[in-house]
């Protein structure tokens, strides 16, 4: 698409501006004493007074933080009742071996990519490649003075991503001295060790101009395992799933896998796995029976499946390095400079269990899908597998087999994993300043970032390697010795495979076979902004205040797999590369206009703001914002808006040439007959293979080989717009002047409705299928292009062969809720003489609606009261200070949480009578912190705390169910799946 100037942006984002904006409103809900000076609050771009702000903002300052006493920043902001489940954490990523050990924000559970992460009102480089969201692995905690969070569309003032909300972190600077901190934890079953080391200084230089304030941190976060852990040291599933009387929030074990490191070998060609020929313990590689009994259900009582707990982690050890700066220079009193900075390195290593194989992988049809009973040696003569028991042989022999397919667990290759290193640097770099007696600001900026991210992935096998292995022979030059057959292959370095037993697979075979997979991955990010505020004249009701600005942006992602993945033939399916780059310049306009003061109300004011954005991808977009507050007196604050927001497809959404995959696609053409009616049936019989087969045999069948005989890939889409959100909040603040001097405090209530439309979704291979089959523009629409069916040459002639899908903007999703924040402070002493003081918070989110259609014209699926979608969530802190003693509780409330109703629905509910909901679940976490003064001329604070104190155990959601993370037996973005721990440390100030 043709770029546009950017004065025709500008002239149009004004006239836009002018045309007429909705109306909305809010203010902070949190305020800070010590913030006296005109700040930036996230959500408008106008300098004001304090953290008094139009837009709704929870305040998280650096005390609740330190109190908090999290690690990683992410775990304490994914606590809070606004925020859903995270896309990727420590206990949820295990199996994503690209992502494992990233953390994300998802507010509102719309998604990472719909909530915008800055670092002071700047953007901050994406952590997955492909995608905005941002790993918050690279921000350290100790460099943040405060964080900012807001709910709804905030694209007026920042552009594209900001549908649920903005997380802002706001850095320290002017910092002087030194303040050395160190941490450790431990899980109450002795794992999960933490260890936290973090080193700040900070210093004034040329005579007061300026400061450098700079951070060292180290963090070391390690492994929990499942076999650690009662309730998920066995293989399970659902009860449910297997129990006539089986419950929804229970498992059944053992339920091991069928894929044992002995084998299973097939000799009857059926799918029978009892009837298969397996080993046990013994002499050798096991002793060899012709039964296989998972469970250890049968009369023996020995089971031959494996537990693949004994390898699975529930949170991932993490290592992170840090380094951040951030220093300013006074030039004059009206132009400064400053130069922000971040490195990071992130280490995570995922680990699970040995790769399972299955020799239709690496034979394909061919052979009965395993080694053939029969093969040409070197010398062309017939022979059999050497390895192959004589048993095996004869009994497939007998069924009239011609191959014997086995699975077996690569036990020998050792356990599967990544190992992921993510590097982050940023570096923003510009200048500052006010003119005209300070009642304007201005500020240039240049911001750069980058992630880089090396992965190996160990345990996986070169199928092509592995077929040459498991065809073998004698070697006739020296009996006694086993070879591969292909001469080509023994020239570099076949060595063969013994799959049958324990242990059977030598060193050398394993060398051989073996594939690491690598991936390589960079994302940039550069971006270019001016902006500028100020009163621009005076109306009777004050100061009518505008801010506008510019800004360019880009951002580009590649990512690049070995080069086995990328041909499917690493024992996965085809991975292709993806690379990808898009622009965007954007003009903003905001006004905060003075309507009233001192009349009938204290005052009111109208905000108003617009952007306008040109995409090198789709276009040009536009947001809009209003917002509109009524300070009633000193006590009562109404405040209401209205916005339009957008997020721009990412690199992967628009970019990804589509990974294969081998699921099964419902086939719509599927018995269909001469007879059969309607739109369907006639598009099917259009096809000529189709009607073919109907015409031969009466009606299209399909077989099972059929059924499963479906590739496709999953991919990207070039044709795709923005999203946009509709979102909507009102409400009051409650500030009471009225009460007594020992006790101050405020209650804000907030209604907020978000909708988005056009979501970006994947659409499934069986809904292509259907709207190609179901649409009266077939064959020519869209989704017939991604269709291809068997040739009449073939003997599957007219069976799905290949049906591709991706993304593309059919989605939506609706929800609303109101949110609580309620605080309070007692000053103990002056009210009742009792040494000290409390406070007290809450900040709690009751949950209206929320809603999704995957797909246009399907019915929404009610995701309200589902786990990851409570409809009461709270925090609430109590704490206690003394002079130098601090003693804080929070607790964290989940409320009853149903199944994900498409695993149990409601009649399945009522008919199994089974109960679908958990019980609510509350979390207590304990803080003592006690400071030493004067301390070699500083202050040291000592502390000790616990987590999850009472040992909450989570709800069981086991295999089986979609929100199950495996490895935890529970939805582990959600509930506690490590367990109660204890943590002390300290922080010296000098």
């Amino acid at each position: 698409m043709q770029k546009k100037y950017l004065s025709m942006a500008i002239s149009g984002a004004i006239s836009a501006l002018i045309a007429g904006v909705q109306v909305s409103g809010a203010i902070a809900q949190e305020q800070s004493a010590e913030l006296t000076e005109e700040v930036l609050v996230t959500g408008s771009r106008i300098y004001q007074p304090g953290l008094d702000s139009v837009t709704p903002v929870q305040v998280l300052n650096a005390a609740d933080l330190d109190l908090g006493a999290e690690v990683n920043i992410g775990d304490a902001i994914n606590q809070l009742p606004a925020a859903g489940t995270p896309l990727f954490n420590r206990t949820n990523s295990n199996f994503d071996i690209s992502n494992s050990g990233v953390v994300n924000v998802n507010l509102r559970d719309l998604a990472a990519e719909r909530t915008l992460v800055l670092v002071n009102g700047r953007r901050f480089v994406a952590g997955v490649p492909g995608s905005s969201a941002v790993d918050l692995n690279a921000i350290p905690s100790a460099m943040i003075q405060r964080v900012e969070i807001t709910t709804g569309g905030n694209s007026a003032v920042y552009g594209s991503d900001a549908v649920a909300g903005v997380v802002n972190f706001v850095t320290k600077k002017n910092f002087e001295g030194v303040e050395l901190s160190s941490r450790y934890e431990v899980t109450g079953e002795g794992d999960g060790e933490e260890y936290d080391f973090g080193l700040l200084m900070g210093s004034n230089f040329s005579d007061e101009k300026g400061n450098a304030t700079v951070f060292f941190g180290y963090t070391d976060q390690g492994a929990v395992f499942s076999r650690d852990r009662e309730r998920t040291a066995v293989d399970a599933v659902g009860s449910y799933w297997v129990l006539d009387d089986g419950e929804v929030f229970d498992h059944y074990a053992p339920y091991y896998s069928s894929y044992p490191p002995q084998g299973r070998f097939n000799v009857t060609g059926t799918g029978s796995s009892s009837a298969n020929y397996t080993y046990r313990p013994g002499p050798g590689n096991g002793i060899l029976i012709d039964h296989f009994d998972n469970n250890g259900t049968g009369d023996e009582g020995i089971a031959d499946g494996f537990n693949r707990m004994d390898y699975r982690l529930i949170a991932i050890p993490t290592e992170r390095f840090l380094l951040a700066t951030n220093t300013h220079y006074d030039f004059n009193d009206s132009v400064s400079a400053f130069i922000e900075g971040t490195y990071t390195t992130t280490k995570t290593k995922s680990e699970l269990e040995p790769f399972p194989m299955d020799s239709y992988d690496i034979f394909g049809d061919a052979n009965n899908g395993g080694i053939p009973l029969q093969y040409e040696n070197s010398a062309g003569d017939m022979i059999s597998n050497p390895y192959m028991p004589q048993e095996i042989y004869d009994a497939a022999t007998a069924n009239g087999l011609d191959g014997v397919s086995f699975v077996r667990r690569l036990s020998e290759f050792g356990g599967r994993g990544s190992e992921n290193e993510r590097q982050t640097f940023r570096t923003v770099f510009g200048l500052e300043g006010q003119f005209a007696d300070d009642s304007w600001r201005w500020d240039v900026s240049y911001n750069y970032g980058q992630t880089t991210q090396a992965q190996v992935s160990q345990g996986q096998v070169d199928i092509t390697a592995m077929r040459y292995a498991l065809l073998s022979e004698e070697n006739p030059d020296n009996p006694g010795e086993i070879r591969c057959v292909d001469a080509t292959a023994r020239e570099f370095g076949c060595m063969p495979l013994n799959v049958f037993g324990f242990n059977s697979a030598s060193p050398e075979a394993v060398a051989y076979v073996s594939a690491d997979q690598t991936r390589n991955a960079t994302v940039k990010q550069k971006v270019f902004q001016a902006n500028i505020s100020g009163a621009l004249f005076e109306m009777p009701a004050g100061d009518l205040a505008v801010a506008t600005g510019i800004e360019s942006r880009s951002e580009s992602s590649v990512a690049r797999n070995d080069a086995l993945t990328v041909r499917g033939l690493n024992s996965s399916n085809a991975s292709p590369n993806v690379k990808g780059q898009f622009d965007v310049d954007e003009f903003y306009a905001e006004v905060n206009v003075p309507l009233l003061k001192d009349t009938f109300v204290q005052s009111a004011s109208l905000g108003l703001a617009g952007r306008l954005s040109d995409y090198s991808t789709v276009g040009t977009t536009s947001t809009y914002e209003g917002k509109l507050d009524i300070k009633v007196n000193n006590n009562i604050l109404l405040r209401g808006s209205a916005a339009q927001a957008v997020r721009a497809p990412g690199v992967d959404e628009l970019y990804d040439p589509g990974t294969q995959t081998f699921s099964q696609v419902n086939d719509p053409c599927n018995g269909i007959t001469a007879a059969s009616q309607g739109v369907v049936a006639d598009n099917c019989r259009a096809v000529p293979e189709i009607a073919a087969r109907i015409e031969e045999f009466g009606e299209f069948t399909l077989s099972q080989p059929e059924l499963q005989g479906t590739t496709g890939f999953l991919g990207g889409n070039a044709e795709l717009y923005e999203e946009t959100a509709n979102t909507y909040t009102f409400g009051f603040v409650h500030t009471p002047t009225y009460l007594p001097d020992s006790l101050s405090a405020s209650v804000s209530v907030d209604y907020w409705d978000i909708q988005v439309d056009d979501a970006i979704f994947t659409v499934t291979q069986n809904n292509v299928a259907d709207l190609c089959y179901g649409s009266a523009s077939f064959p020519n629409n869209q989704f017939c292009d991604q269709i291809t069916r068997y040739p009449s040459t073939h003997p599957y002639r007219g069976a799905l062969e290949e049906v591709n899908s991706g993304s593309a903007n059919v989605g939506e999703i609706s929800t609303s809720g109101i949110d609580v924040a309620i605080d309070l402070d007692y000053d103990l002493q002056m009210a009742f003489s009792v040494p000290g003081a409390i406070s007290w918070n809450l900040a709690y989110t009751n949950l209206n609606k929320y809603k999704i259609v995957n797909l246009r014209g399907e019915e929404p699926d009610n995701e309200r009261g589902e786990i990851g979608n409570a409809k009461n969530k709270f925090t609430s802190t109590l704490r206690y200070k003394l002079e130098d003693l601090t003693v804080q509780w929070q607790m964290r409330y989940i409320g009853k949480s149903r199944i994900e109703d498409t695993d149990v629905s409601n009649e399945d509910c009522v008919e199994y009578s089974v109960e679908c909901y958990t019980d609510a679940i509350t979390y207590s976490d304990m803080q003592v912190r006690y400071t030493l003064r004067d301390i070699m001329s500083g202050n040291i604070e000592l502390f000790a705390g616990v987590e999850n104190m009472f040992d909450q155990d989570p709800p069981i959601v086991s295999s089986g169910f979609t929100n199950s993370d495996t490895g935890t037996e529970t939805v582990a973005g959600v509930y506690d799946a490590i367990g109660r721990s204890f943590y002390a440390g300290f922080k010296a100030k000098f």
